[in-house]
């Protein structure tokens, strides 16, 4: 019994295991150099979940209940990044879900997993800066003392 738990949902993935334990470095990595937000992240699973439909940004905004201003600049980024595909109409882009690879098909699919599953350590992927960056940003507004 424990071979069919292990071998569920291997191919889906591309074989990354979420449930439990540490998080593969390859999604780390990925989490941690191409998603910048956790509202970059809710495009990318709304676009993901709903494959495929096409989404106009102003229909994005409404149903996350974002700025459009910044979906307008996720989808773009995200359509720079080849995670999405965007097609031009009349009444301006459509965005669809539609990695360039795969591979990246496979990260996306496997985000959005550990997303669901262990939302807090998504978190701390996204949001939780190594400590050098941190303390230069902070010491960018302390006050010297006299």
């Amino acid at each position: 019994m424990g071979g069919d738990q292990h071998d569920r949902g291997s191919k889906p993935d591309g074989g990354i295991k979420l449930s439990s334990g540490p998080i593969p470095a390859e999604l780390v990595r990925f989490i941690q150099e191409h998603v910048s937000s956790l509202e970059q992240l809710e495009v990318i699973c709304l676009l993901r979940n709903t494959a495929p439909r096409e989404w106009r940004a102003d229909e994005v905004s409404r149903e996350l209940g974002s700025s459009l201003m910044s979906i307008d600049r996720r989808l773009d980024h995200l359509a720079t990044q080849r995670f999405i595909q965007v097609r031009p109409t009349e009444r301006g882009p459509v965005y669809q879900h539609g990695p360039e690879s795969e591979e990246i098909a496979a990260l996306i699919d496997a985000a959005a997993r550990l997303y669901k599953e262990r939302r807090l350590a998504v978190i701390d992927l996204v949001y939780g800066r190594p400590e050098s960056d941190l303390r230069a940003f902070s010491d960018a507004f302390m006050l010297k003392k006299k």
